[in-house]
C-alpha cells in the first residue's frame, strides 16, 4: 500500500473536520524565531485516555473519545477539571451532540451509545451496522455511516426507533443539506441521497474514482474524487452532474466559503473554484496540505512536509505569506484574532497573529499534537496521551 493510499482516511479526518467549518515577538517569516525554544508553562495539560480520537465542545464542556481506552471524558473548559470518565464500547471514534445528549460511535462494538451530557449517565446502547465511524445530527435524528456493511442507520430521537438503509460500498463522508442526507461511497465511486424525513433513497449518483469528502453550496453538492484528481459538482435537487472539474493530485478536503469552493489536494496544493460555474480561479502551492482554516478573510493551510503554514486571500487566492512553524504541522484553528497550529513532531503549538502572521509564541504540548478546537475562550489540542488547554 503506497503512502498516498494509506493517508486517505487520516487526511480526510484532519482536513475535512478543519475546513468548514489557530511570548516572544519575532518576524513571522523567520525560521529561527518559529523554531526558538518553546515557552514553558503557557499551557495546561490534562491526562485523558489512550489515543484520543475525537474531541467535541457541547457549548459547556469538552468531550474526548479515547479510542484505545474505550472511554469518553468530560472536561471543564475553564480549568480542565475532569468531570467524569465514562466507559464506552470498543474503539470509540466519533462524537456528536443533539443539544441534550452526547453520542459516541464504537467502531468495533458495532453500536452507538447515548450519554446525558449534564452528568455523563448512560441513557442507551443501540446496535447499528458494522464498523460505525461517522455521525451526523439533522436536528431530529442521528445518522450513522457503517463502513463495514455499506449501510446508514437512522435513529429517531423521539422514541429510539431505528432504521437502516443500504447505500454504496464503503460509506465514508456524510452531510445533511437541510432536507436530505448525502453519503459518500468511497469504494462505489458514487454518492447516495436519502430523504431526511424517512430515509427513502432518492438516488445514487456516479462521481469520480474514490470519492472521500462532500460540501454543499446551497444549490449544488461538491465531491472530491481522491484517485480521480477531480471534483464532481452535482445539482442537489436531482443529482444531475453539472460539472467535473480537474484539480491537482489527490483532492481530499473541500469547503464552501463565500461563493467559492476550496479544495485541499494531497499533492501539496489548494485549488479555488468559483461555485457559480466551476471555473478554476487558481491552484496554489502550499506543500502537503494537512489542515485548513478560514479566518473570515483568508484561508490558512498547514504544510505537513514543509513545516509551514500558508496564508491565501480567500477572494482571489493571492499569496499573503508563508510562515515557518514547527515540525509536521497538522491541525489549525482560528480563535477570532490569532491562528494556532499543532506541530505533531515538535510537540508544540504555534500561535500566529492572523492579521500579519507575526509569531506570538510557541507552546509545549504533550506527545504528537494533532486535533485542535476552540471553545470560545481556550484552544484545546489532543495528543497521543492526553488533551491540553492553552
Amino acid at each position: 500500500m503506497n503512502n498516498k493510499h494509506s493517508s486517505v482516511n487520516h487526511s480526510l479526518i484532519i482536513v475535512s473536520s478543519l475546513f468548514v467549518v489557530f511570548l516572544s515577538l519575532a518576524p513571522a517569516n523567520s525560521a529561527a524565531s518559529a523554531q526558538s525554544q518553546p515557552i514553558a508553562l503557557q499551557s495546561m495539560d490534562f491526562e485523558v485516555g489512550r489515543r484520543p480520537e475525537a474531541m467535541m465542545f457541547d457549548g459547556n464542556n469538552i468531550w474526548v473519545a479515547n479510542q484505545q481506552s474505550d472511554s469518553i471524558m468530560k472536561l471543564r473548559p475553564s480549568d480542565g477539571t475532569n468531570l467524569g470518565t465514562f466507559e464506552t464500547g470498543a474503539r470509540p471514534v466519533a462524537l456528536t451532540y443533539d443539544g441534550t445528549h452526547v453520542w459516541v460511535a464504537n467502531r468495533m462494538s458495532n453500536n452507538v451509545m447515548k450519554f446525558l451530557a449534564k452528568d455523563g449517565s448512560l441513557v442507551d446502547t443501540i446496535a447499528v451496522g458494522q464498523q460505525p465511524e461517522g455521525l451526523a445530527y439533522d436536528g431530529k435524528d442521528i445518522w450513522i455511516t457503517n463502513g463495514g456493511d455499506n449501510t446508514v442507520t437512522k435513529l429517531r430521537l423521539s422514541d429510539g426507533a431505528s432504521c437502516s438503509y443500504r447505500v454504496g460500498t464503503k460509506p465514508m463522508g456524510i452531510l445533511y443539506d437541510g432536507a436530505n442526507i448525502w453519503v459518500v461511497n468511497n469504494d462505489g465511486n458514487s454518492v447516495t441521497k436519502l430523504r431526511g424525513t424517512d430515509g427513502v433513497k432518492l438516488g445514487t449518483y456516479t462521481v469520480g474514482k474514490s470519492p472521500v469528502a462532500i460540501a454543499f453550496d446551497g444549490t449544488n453538492m461538491w465531491v472530491t474524487n481522491f484517485y480521480g484528481n477531480s471534483v464532481t459538482q452535482l445539482r442537489a435537487s436531482d443529482g444531475q452532474v453539472v460539472n467535473t472539474v480537474a484539480v491537482a493530485d489527490g483532492p481530499v478536503g473541500i469547503a464552501f466559503v463565500n461563493g467559492y469552493i476550496w479544495v485541499a489536494n494531497y499533492g501539496g496544493t489548494v485549488t479555488k473554484l468559483r461555485a457559480s460555474d466551476g471555473a478554476t480561479l487558481g491552484t496554489f502551492t502550499v506543500g502537503y496540505a494537512s489542515g485548513v482554516a478560514f479566518d473570515g478573510t483568508n484561508i490558512w493551510v498547514t504544510s505537513y512536509d514543509g513545516n509551514t503554514v500558508t496564508k491565501l486571500r480567500a477572494r482571489d487566492g493571492a499569496l499573503q505569506g508563508t510562515f515557518n512553524v514547527g515540525s509536521g504541522p497538522q491541525g489549525v484553528v482560528f480563535d477570532g484574532s490569532n491562528i494556532w497550529i499543532a506541530n505533531q513532531f515538535s510537540n508544540t503549538m504555534t500561535e500566529l497573529r492572523a492579521c500579519d502572521g507575526k509569531l506570538i509564541g510557541t507552546f509545549r504540548t504533550g506527545v504528537y499534537p494533532r486535533g485542535v478546537a476552540f471553545d470560545g475562550a481556550n484552544v484545546w489540542v489532543t495528543t497521543e496521551d492526553g488533551a491540553s488547554k492553552l
